[in-house]
C-alpha cells in the first residue's frame, strides 16, 4: 500500500529494523536522481490543475498584498503544452517579488526536479538516517552547496538547493524536500525555505502535490514576511498528437 499523498501533521518514526538493508543510502541516492530525470520527462506527459496562493504579510497578521492563480498544464488541438489561466485577479505581488510568471521555479529558485544525476557534482550530501513517515520508509539526506556562494551566480544555472531530501526505499524517488534555493547573502535575488511533497500517481511516479511557505526574506533596508501555497491535482496521462 502507498500513500496517495503526504500531508501535512504527519507522523515520523525513526526505525532501525523494519526497513530492508539491502540497499545502501549511496546507491538509494544514485537511483534517485536518476529517477529525478525520468520524472521530469514523464511530468510532461501529464495534465494536471496548479493552484498558487502568495501573502505578503504585514504586522499584526494583517495581508499587505496577495495572490491567487488558478491554471492547468495540458495541451491545445497541435499537441503543444500549454497552460490555461483559468483564475488570475490582478495583483501587484508579483512585482513586490521580482516575479515575471509565478510558478514552482520562479517564486522557490529551484526546479521541481532539482536533485538529478547531472547536478549531485554541485553539492555535498550527507547520509542522515532511515525515517518511516505514514507508512513510506524513507532514507534521509542533507543537501547543501558544494562550493561557496558566489554574489554574481551564472544566470545559466538554477541557484543551488541546501536543505534536506527524503527517499522512498521502494521506487528510490524524492517524496519530500525541505529547505531553500541558496544565494549570496548580499544579492538583492532571495527565495523563501519551503516544504515540498509529493504524491504517488499512477502506482509509479512521484510528483508534485503541494508546497507551502512561510518564512521572511531579508535584504539590506526591508524584509518581506511570505506565505505561500502550492497546491497539484487531477493528473492525467495522456496520449500526444504526434
Amino acid at each position: 500500500m502507498r500513500l496517495s499523498a503526504f500531508r501535512t501533521g504527519f507522523v515520523v518514526v525513526t526505525v532501525a529494523t523494519a526497513f530492508s538493508q539491502s540497499i545502501a543510502p549511496d546507491e538509494a541516492l544514485r537511483r534517485a536522481a536518476a529517477n529525478e530525470e525520468k520524472l521530469r520527462a514523464v511530468e510532461k506527459e501529464y495534465t494536471y490543475r496548479q493552484q498558487i496562493e502568495a501573502q505578503l504579510m504585514g504586522e499584526g497578521g494583517s495581508v499587505r498584498g496577495q495572490l491567487h492563480r488558478l491554471s492547468e498544464i495540458t495541451y491545445d488541438d497541435l499537441g503543444n503544452r500549454v497552460e490555461r489561466i483559468l483564475e488570475f485577479p490582478p495583483s501587484r505581488l508579483m512585482t513586490s517579488l521580482g516575479v515575471m510568471k509565478p510558478d514552482f521555479k520562479s517564486f522557490l529558485g529551484v526546479d521541481p526536479f532539482f536533485l538529478t544525476t547531472g547536478e549531485l557534482s554541485r553539492y555535498k550530501i550527507k547520509f542522515v538516517e532511515r525515517q518511516k513517515i505514514d507508512d513510506i520508509n524513507t532514507f534521509v539526506f542533507d543537501v547543501s552547496p558544494a562550493e561557496e556562494i558566489k554574489r554574481n551566480r551564472n544566470k545559466d544555472k538554477d541557484p543551488p538547493f541546501a536543505g534536506r531530501v527524503w527517499i522512498d526505499d521502494q521506487d528510490f524517488q524524492v517524496v519530500k524536500a525541505e529547505g531553500r534555493a541558496v544565494t549570496h547573502k548580499e544579492s538583492s535575488e532571495q527565495y523563501p525555505k519551503f516544504e515540498y511533497y509529493r504524491e504517488y500517481v499512477d502506482d509509479k511516479y512521484w510528483l508534485p502535490s503541494f508546497a507551502y511557505v512561510d518564512d521572511v526574506l531579508t535584504f539590506t533596508s526591508y524584509d518581506l514576511p511570505l506565505k505561500m501555497k502550492f497546491n497539484y491535482s487531477n493528473y492525467k496521462r495522456v496520449q500526444r498528437r504526434e
